[in-house]
């Protein structure tokens, strides 16, 4: 029995498939705390187990675990790691070498969930060396990374929640901001909100509208798609090109809690899964590829036809980064703000694991995207105007990306 088969003996309920690359953030529920076996210290022969399990899994899962790490290095790595596991941990010191072993792999979709009653452990002299060697020995490889400092912005009184919006009349404009673009059940619930709000605009009349992804690290990306209705004029996608390695337990537990894989993969990508099958071609550990699909704008009299300026930011990742390369593809806003931590060629589409004797819970990447644009530009999504939160402006309550964005529309778009 392989690590996979296994794995519908640990997941937890939440597995969903990441149409558009995935969830920025974890999906998977933290084990119950103030249980006696979860309170007590694991011997090292389940440690080794565990990391044994965790590995493996990914190896098995992952359409390329070392697209940021040499395998050499990676060897390594591990190596140092399983040096310390010469006596019983709590799971909260487990869990800081597990973390480790996988944020290595930069990969931000693949990790370790910190658990639920996590306690800081002491930090030992030995852990700080482990620390400085393994930061030696990753830091020459490339990964997912943005230089730019980012500081959070005051956000208005009227901003509550994942999505709000508000209008503000002397500039003309709406004021869209979202954190997050929900589960794929909640795609339904986005493009009813959507729409409500899009009448809203049209009955303002505004010429305006500024949409604040800068906080967004994520969710599904169909919810984005629904959007992007409002916005585009013409056939517009997120995704340029995936490759999804065919992981069966992955696509059964999506069908289990009722996602129509075949479907999505389908429809998103044309990826036929089940023409694969009767061919025989279905096969776990291979990879396919297939391309996204274009989605059409809506209908003339129900888009938007003012000026569109998106805000971005470090934190913008996942799904929150893939349509900030859709509206800088195609043109659809100006982008304004601060370069993306999600790059245009990631990994997501993402499997929930728990490991059998810590009960610590992850998710493993089972596919690489590139979102739009990412042939030509693997990096993250960079704005057209680069403009910082100023710590003086935060001090005053005053949003320095936000002003900005409002004396360009001011000026008629002019850059004082």
């Amino acid at each position: 029995m392989t690590n996979l088969q296994r794995i519908t003996m640990f997941a937890s309920v939440s597995c969903v498939l990441y149409a558009a690359a995935g969830f920025g953030e974890s999906q998977v529920q933290n084990q119950e705390p103030n249980q006696p076996g979860y309170l007590s210290p694991i011997p090292p022969d389940k440690l080794i187990e565990d990391l044994d399990f965790l590995l493996k899994t990914i190896e098995e899962a992952h359409p390329n675990m070392y697209a940021y790490i040499s395998g050499e290095k990676y060897v390594a790595i591990k190596h140092e790691l399983y040096r310390h596991f010469d006596r019983a941990m709590s799971v909260s010191e487990f869990y800081i070498f597990v973390h480790t072993a996988v944020a290595c792999l930069k990969d931000s979709h693949t990790r370790v969930e910190r658990p639920s009653n996590f306690v800081m452990p002491e930090v030992t002299e030995s852990m700080r060396e482990l620390g400085e060697r393994l930061k030696r020995l990753a830091e020459d490889d490339e990964g997912s990374k943005t230089d730019a400092q980012y500081i959070p912005a005051p956000r208005k009184k009227e901003h509550t929640g994942r999505y709000s919006y508000h209008f503000l009349p002397e500039y003309d404009t709406c004021l869209m901001v979202i954190d997050w673009f929900g589960m794929p059940d909640q795609v339904r619930q986005y493009a009813k909100t959507f729409q409500e709000t899009f009448k809203a605009i049209r009955r303002k009349g505004v010429a305006n509208l500024v949409i604040d992804i800068r906080e967004n690290r994520g969710g599904c990306g169909l919810a984005g798609d629904e959007l992007l209705r409002y916005l585009a004029s013409k056939p517009f996608r997120q995704i340029e090109r995936i490759e999804q390695k065919i992981v069966p337990v992955f696509f059964e537990l999506c069908e289990q809690y009722g996602l129509n894989s075949s479907k999505i993969m389908s429809d998103e990508y044309g990826i036929d899964l089940k023409d694969l099958k009767s061919k025989g071609k279905y096969k776990p550990g291979i990879i396919v590829a297939g391309e996204g699909q274009f989605k059409n704008p809506r209908v003339p009299s129900g888009r938007f036809k003012g000026s569109i300026y998106l805000l971005i930011a470090e934190p913008t990742f996942s799904a929150g980064s893939n349509f900030a390369a859709c509206v800088k593809y195609f043109e659809i806003g100006t982008l304004i703000g601060q370069e993306t931590s999600g790059r245009r060629d990631h990994y997501g589409q993402v499997m929930p694991i728990q490991l059998p004797n810590s009960r610590l819970n992850g998710q493993v990447s089972t596919a690489h995207f590139i979102a739009v644009g990412g042939m030509e530009d693997s990096g993250s999504v960079k704005p057209d105007y680069e403009v910082r939160q100023k710590p003086e402006d935060t001090a005053k309550g005053v949003d320095t990306v936000l002003e900005f964005t409002l004396n360009l529309i001011r000026d008629g778009n002019r850059v004082r």
